[in-house]
């Protein structure tokens, strides 16, 4: 192989049909045709003696050696982007695409989000909310918050936070609920995205299973908390992302215990672009975000209730005036 640089023009087409997966796309992009990208990725391919692509019938994907040489690719056109940004008159925008899991956007990423796009000023953030984990190779996102394992070869990943389950409810339905014996007779809420979840809870807190009173299924946590605290019935909140709610009185953990779940959330990004100034602004946030919701999740009984409860056990300990108190019999 020659020694001299690739097609310019060749390397370009190539990077917009790796970043989109479409000749077609990268063809729009380039306001050209897609047989005049596949002709200058071909060009490429055969200036470098490989194959990039794997074309099948309606689709392209990149090879292994693809995929090496894209990361590469891109680091030197990002290096470029940013150098011509510093000497440059006009500057470009900088764009982070990230997919979450729906639960972990609407309550974390969507209500702080102003806070990080502080830290990163002229950063435009696209959030896409989907149970579906990110295809990477197909899918136009630079991150991914997921939910799972954190065992996705090939992949940068960070775990985020660890993830536990407890009962939460309204204050309200709290007077309901003295132990966790009283489940039997208030609606639990489940979400089919953790099936299992009360009957496990049930065992690590030492009930029998049991078929409550009313039953309410729904697709999604934030829904299940969501009608929580509506005063529908009562849910299984996940901490430390129930914290919030937790914290302005919304919600209520009646009992324990917090039982662990497998799975944890981990922020996943490609290999290459582990490094980019905007996933790691991304990734240093999010780890911050998870720090500060490592709240006390505790069972939790408002004051009136606590005050109501001494008072009554003040109350039994006074005697009653004109009588006299019988002496307490000691035990040996």
């Amino acid at each position: 192989m020659s020694k001299r640089l690739p097609p310019l023009l060749a390397l370009e087409a190539f990077d917009a049909a790796a970043r989109s997966l479409s000749f077609k796309a990268a063809a729009a992009e380039l306001n050209l045709t897609p047989s005049a990208i596949s002709h200058r990725v071909k060009q490429l391919e055969q200036h470098l003696g490989l194959a990039l692509f794997r074309r099948l019938n309606r689709e392209i994907r990149l090879t292994e050696a693809g995929q090496d040489y894209y990361g590469t690719v891109r680091r030197a056109f990002d290096q470029v982007a940013q150098v011509s940004l510093r000497v440059g008159r006009a500057p470009q925008v900088e764009e982070l695409r990230l997919s979450a899991v729906p639960h972990f956007a609407a309550g974390w990423i969507i209500p702080h989000l102003e806070e990080f796009l502080n830290r990163r000023p002229g950063l435009r953030v696209y959030v896409e909310s989907s149970i579906r984990n990110a295809d990477f190779a197909r899918d136009a996102v630079d991150a991914a918050v997921r939910y799972g394992d954190g065992n996705w070869p090939g992949l940068a990943i960070t775990r985020l936070t660890d993830l536990a389950v407890a009962p939460v409810c309204t204050p309200a339905m709290l007077k309901r609920l003295r132990k966790p014996a009283d489940l039997r007779e208030v609606t639990l809420i489940h979400f089919s995205q953790f099936p299992h979840s009360w009957s496990e809870w049930l065992a690590a807190a030492g009930l029998p299973a049991f078929r409550p009173g009313r039953e309410v299924f729904v697709d999604s946590v934030t829904q299940a908390i969501d009608a929580a605290e509506n005063g529908l019935g009562i849910a299984l909140g996940i901490a430390p992302l129930i914290g919030p709610r937790l914290a302005s009185g919304r919600l209520v953990m009646p009992f324990g215990p917090l039982l662990p779940l497998q799975h944890g959330y981990w922020l996943a990004c490609r290999k290459a672009e582990a490094n980019k100034p905007a996933i790691q602004a991304l990734r240093l946030w999010l780890l911050d975000l998870m720090q500060r919701a490592e709240v006390s999740m505790k069972p939790y009984r408002p004051k009136r209730l606590a005050k109501a409860a001494a008072a009554r056990k003040s109350a039994a300990k006074k005697p009653v005036a004109g009588k006299r108190r019988a002496p307490q019999r000691q035990v040996s």
